[in-house]
């Protein structure tokens, strides 16, 4: 585990330096899903000082969440209107996602953010073999997946969208624990297996929270014919995407005991 965390915080510093050059959505996605994997990777350690970082990580991922928001509505925007309304859409909105961008850059550069960096590169020199036990790499995957279990049985009862979301972050723990071979070991034949279970249901369950998301920053916005545009077409796909999540689940292999 140890090598794996070193090699998520080097590609994770390259993708925060190329942002800090010229903002990048590719590059936003990668610095978050590397924040995400360390995060899925400290939590089995359950020390005081794993949790420190997993709840710091998770303060910096945070503050990018709006910017990838964003970045996402632009692309269904571009992908919904015509190319006059989405020049419309994308101007009125300029200002606003500009402010996301840099916030993330903000935090790139600030003294936290620095500071953060240096202490987790002291922390993975003190932190090696112990992180890669098989025992706790096997024990942690099982735990993922008894709660996505658990996790799916709650959103069917209730079928709330938090519910749903719920389920959406526990199956990303289930891959992130499958990826995560014992002491960087290759995973073997059923965490494979699990992880290409994992990606189609991730896919739909994506597709449905950027809808929910795109959703909610229309209610922010002004009144327009564009935005009653993407309101209805982003509403038909929550559903559609909603609808084909719980055919996939339907005595899908994943959740069988």
């Amino acid at each position: 585990m140890h090598q794996r965390l070193t090699e998520l915080t080097e590609a994770l510093e390259q993708s925060a330096a190329a942002l800090c050059g010229a903002y990048s959505a590719e590059e936003l996605y990668a610095l978050r899903v590397g924040m995400r994997r360390i995060r899925s990777l400290l939590k089995p350690l359950d020390s005081a000082r794993s949790r420190q970082f997993r709840k710091a990580w998770g303060g910096f991922a945070a503050v990018t969440n709006r910017a990838r928001d964003w970045d996402v509505f632009l692309l269904t925007a571009q992908d919904v209107l015509p190319a006059d309304a989405y020049g419309r859409f994308a101007a009125e909105n300029q200002e606003s996602v500009q402010f996301c961008h840099d916030a993330v850059i903000e935090l790139l550069l600030s003294a936290p953010w620095r500071r953060h960096l240096g202490e987790w590169r002291q922390y993975l020199e003190r932190t090696h073999d112990h992180a890669g036990d098989e025992f706790i790499a096997k024990q942690s995957l099982a735990d993922a997946l008894a709660y996505a279990r658990a996790a799916l049985a709650a959103a069917q009862l209730s079928g709330d969208e938090r519910a749903w979301h719920k389920l959406r972050i526990a199956l990303k723990e289930v891959r992130y624990q499958a990826e995560s071979g014992p002491g960087g070991a290759p995973v073997d034949e059923e965490a494979a297996t699990l992880i290409e279970q994992c990606k189609p249901l991730q896919s739909l369950l994506g597709g449905w929270h950027d809808c929910v998301v795109q959703l909610q920053l229309l209610d922010e916005l002004e009144p327009a014919p564009e935005h009653e545009r993407l309101r209805d077409c982003i509403e038909n796909r929550r559903v559609d995407e909603l609808a084909e999540i719980q055919r996939t689940l339907a005595d899908h292999p994943l959740f069988e005991d």
